[in-house]
């Protein structure tokens, strides 16, 4: 098989490895608007009157740019040089919640245990933040009782509550995005189906294989609608102690 020209139909995923170990670190398969550029930088040459005799050419650089149609923690993770955290049952998360509760017999009953003293409640009138309410050692007018998820309410208050308070969960997972964490450098797989351009029932599959890249932390953005997408960029890199210095090739096989 020796083809030339080609009809891309898609690219179908993004896988990112391991550098040492080569272990899938994570996946994208909603991509849009997906990009391979390739650049370099020209030195021109010219002789005593200024004549152009040639144009040097060094330093060549490629990116690979797309958008994920969803949101992706793990791409997140990655481009802030972090892990995502998955809680379990012997490494719990803490999260904030909060509540909105009508009293009843003198009290409000919460969703969550706290895992945190809660130091107010406010009342709620007309959809807005009332009288601010603080915990005490004994029921009071001004003051209130938690025990667990059950608050015993200040004397005489009625109608709703707002409770903000943080608890411990099993069933969460999380992102930090520390100041001194950037991306690490890791092996990038485009994967991606190429159609015949005289017969497009026939069809190829291809990869681009970058034994290094790393994704360009400079500017993240996220944008946090229901309709947000999740824009990327990796820089692919030479390996150093590579003679070849090769920055990625393409396969394609039917």
């Amino acid at each position: 098989m020796n083809i030339n020209e080609v009809l891309l139909d898609r690219v179908r995923m993004v896988t990112t490895h391991d550098l040492a170990t080569n272990d899938l670190l994570f996946r994208l398969t909603s991509l849009e608007d997906p990009s391979l550029q390739c650049t370099s930088e020209g030195e021109e040459v010219t002789d005593a009157i200024g004549s152009l005799i040639t144009t040097l050419y060094r330093a060549k650089n490629s990116t690979f740019s797309a958008t994920n149609s969803l949101i992706s923690l793990d791409l997140a993770a990655a481009q802030w040089g972090t892990k995502k955290e998955v809680a379990t049952e012997n490494s719990q998360i803490e999260t904030y919640t909060f509540e909105i509760l009508t009293v009843t017999d003198g009290k409000i009953t919460l969703s969550n245990t706290p895992n945190k003293e809660i130091k107010e409640i406010h009342s709620i009138v007309d959809g807005e933040i009332g009288t601010k309410y603080v915990a005490g050692a004994t029921v009071s007018a001004t003051e209130f009782v938690a025990n667990g998820t059950e608050i015993e309410v200040p004397t005489g208050v009625t109608g709703k509550l707002f409770v903000e308070y943080t608890y411990l969960t099993s069933e969460a997972v999380q992102i930090v995005n520390k100041t001194g964490e950037y991306p690490e450098a890791c092996k990038l797989l485009i994967y991606a189906i190429f159609k015949d351009k005289c017969n497009e029932n026939v069809k190829y599959a291809g990869v681009i294989v970058c034994e290094k890249a790393k994704l360009n932390p400079e500017q993240v953005e996220l944008a946090l609608t229901s309709t947000g997408k999740h824009p990327f960029e990796f820089k692919m890199q030479k390996d150093y102690c590579d003679d070849e210095g090769e920055l990625f090739r393409v396969i394609i096989a039917k």
